[in-house]
C-alpha cells in the first residue's frame, strides 16, 4: 500500500515527554532484567507510523516503536498495532526486515486480548511493558484487566481526562449522550465511574433535592488508579503525571502500573524529576 498521503499526526510539548518518559524506562527495565532467563517483550497498543511532527517545532520526532528499537539491553521482541493501515504500512519499511518486530493492523483490544496477552504471563516465564497511548477514549478496560492480572505487564496508560470531560463528563450528567456514556463504560470497565466522578454538592438547600456536582480531575483519576489495583491487581500504581498544554490545562495523564518494586523505585525517580522540572508545555 502507498503511504504518499500519510500525514504524520502532530504532537504536543507534553507528548513528547511522555516518549521520552516511556524510552528512558524502557532502558532501565530491560538492564533490571538483563540476567534473568524471562523473555522481555515490548507492545505498543496504538503505535502510529513511528513518526509524528512537533507542533512546537515543526520538525521530526521519533515515535515510541522508534525509541523501543533502540533499547539496549535489547528486547527480545515487538508488538505494534494500529488500527490505520497507512500508518502500519510505513511503519513496516521504518522497521524493515527485522524478524523480532510483529505489526498488526486493527482493533488493539481485539489483538490484545485474544492474541498477545493471554501469552504474556507470569507462569510462562516472560515479561512485556505495554504502552497503551489511545487517541482518546478508544480502549477497553479488558486489556488493563487483563494486562494486570497476567501479573507480568509492566503498563504506561494514557488516562485521557480531556476527551472524558468532552464526551462522558459533562457539569449536567443527565444531558451526556448514550455514545458518551457508552465510550466511558468501555474504557472504566463498567458504570461505576459516575459514583467517581459526581458527588452531591455539601451546600443543603431547604426545598429541593441536593445538587449533583463534578468532581476534579484529579478526583476521577484518582479512583482509576485505585480500581488499577483493586480491580485490575496491579501491586504498584504510582500517582499519575498530569500533562499540560500552553493553556495550563490538563490534556491528560500518565499512569504507571506494575507488580515491582524495583519498577516502582524506577519510574518514581523519573517521575519526580520530571515534576521538579514542571512539565506544563513552554508558552
Amino acid at each position: 500500500m502507498t503511504t504518499s498521503s500519510l500525514k504524520f499526526d502532530e504532537i504536543g510539548y507534553w507528548s513528547e515527554l511522555k516518549l521520552a518518559i516511556v524510552a528512558e524506562y524502557g532502558g532501565r527495565y530491560t538492564t533490571a532484567l538483563k540476567n534473568s532467563s524471562f523473555k522481555k517483550y515490548y507492545i505498543d497498543g496504538f503505535c502510529g507510523a513511528g513518526v509524528h511532527v512537533s507542533k512546537e517545532s515543526g520538525v521530526a520526532v521519533e515515535g515510541s516503536p522508534a525509541g523501543a528499537l533502540k533499547v539496549d539491553p535489547p528486547f527480545d521482541g515487538f508488538y505494534f498495532i494500529d488500527m490505520a493501515e497507512e500508518k502500519t504500512s510505513y511503519l513496516e519499511n521504518l522497521c524493515g526486515d527485522r524478524n523480532d518486530v510483529h505489526i498488526h493492523t486493527g482493533d488493539a483490544t481485539e489483538y490484545l486480548t485474544k492474541k498477545i496477552l493471554p501469552e504474556i504471563q507470569y507462569g510462562k516465564f516472560n515479561r512485556a511493558l505495554c504502552l497503551l497511548d489511545p487517541y482518546g477514549l478508544h480502549l477497553d478496560w479488558e486489556v488493563i484487566y487483563q494486562a494486570g492480572r497476567s501479573r507480568a505487564v509492566d503498563l504506561f496508560l494514557n488516562f485521557p481526562v480531556m476527551d472524558m470531560n468532552r464526551n462522558a463528563i459533562w457539569r449536567h450528567p443527565e444531558e451526556v449522550p448514550d455514545g458518551g456514556i457508552h465510550r466511558m463504560n468501555r474504557f472504566w470497565g463498567d458504570a461505576s465511574w459516575r459514583d467517581s466522578a459526581y458527588a452531591q454538592s455539601p451546600q443543603k438547600h431547604l426545598w429541593r433535592e441536593p445538587e449533583i456536582v463534578k468532581q476534579d480531575n484529579e478526583v476521577i483519576v484518582g479512583a482509576f488508579c485505585k480500581r488499577l489495583k483493586d480491580v485490575a491487581g496491579f501491586k504498584v500504581v504510582l500517582p499519575p503525571l498530569a500533562m499540560k498544554n500552553t493553556q495550563n490545562a490538563i490534556v491528560y495523564y500518565l499512569c504507571f502500573a506494575s507488580q515491582s518494586p524495583v519498577a516502582e523505585r524506577i519510574i518514581t525517580s523519573i517521575f519526580d524529576r520530571y515534576r521538579a522540572m514542571g512539565i506544563n508545555a513552554p508558552k
